[in-house]
C-alpha cells in the first residue's frame, strides 16, 4: 500500500483508494492475482490509513464484485482506457481512463446483444463496425471505474 514491505514509521505515502482499486481491476483484467501487503505497527495493529484503504476497496467490491469475482480477463487485451473481465456471455468493460466520448472494442466477430451501464442499467449506445463495436457516451465517464456490461450473443 505504500513503499515498504514492513512497517516503517516514516513511510506515510500510501496509495490512494482509486489507485488501489485500479490495481485490483487491472489484475482481474490481466488474469492475475493481486498481492497486497501491510506492515503492522509494533503492537500488531494495522495503521489506520491501511484499514481505511482496505475498507474502501471492500465497499467498492460490494457494488462491483460481480464484475471481478469468478471472472477471467476478457478476450479483449488491456487497452489505454482500461481492461475487460468476462463471465459466461457477459463482458464487463472497465473504463478507468477515457479521453474521448467513445471507444472501439475489437470483438473478433462476436456480436453484442445488449450494452448497459453496470450501475444504473441505462443503455449504452453502440454500433457494430467490422469485427468489433464502438461504444459511445454522452459525456466522458470520470468514475473510479465506469463499467459497461455487454451481453454477447
Amino acid at each position: 500500500m505504500n513503499h515498504t514491505w514492513g512497517y516503517s514509521i516514516t513511510d506515510r505515502d500510501y496509495k490512494s483508494e482509486k489507485g488501489l482499486i485500479h490495481y485490483l481491476i487491472k489484475a482481474a483484467g490481466n488474469n492475475a492475482n493481486l498481492l497486497m501487503n501491510v506492515g503492522p505497527r509494533p503492537n500488531g495493529e494495522f495503521p489506520d490509513i491501511a484499514v481505511e484503504r482496505y475498507n474502501a476497496m471492500g465497499e467498492w467490491l460490494k457494488t462491483y464484485g460481480e464484475t471481478i469475482y469468478g471472472t477471467r480477463g476478457g478476450f479483449i487485451p488491456p487497452q489505454e482506457w482500461g481492461v475487460t473481465t468476462q463471465k459466461g456471455n457477459k463482458l464487463y468493460v472497465h473504463i478507468l481512463n477515457l479521453k474521448e466520448k467513445d471507444i472501439y472494442l475489437p470483438l473478433n466477430g462476436k456480436k453484442i446483444k445488449s450494452a448497459k451501464s453496470f450501475i444504473d442499467k441505462k443503455p449504452v449506445s453502440f454500433i457494430m463496425e467490422g469485427t468489433g463495436a464502438k461504444l459511445t457516451f454522452g459525456t466522458i465517464p470520470d468514475d473510479i471505474d465506469f463499467v459497461v456490461e455487454l451481453e454477447l450473443r
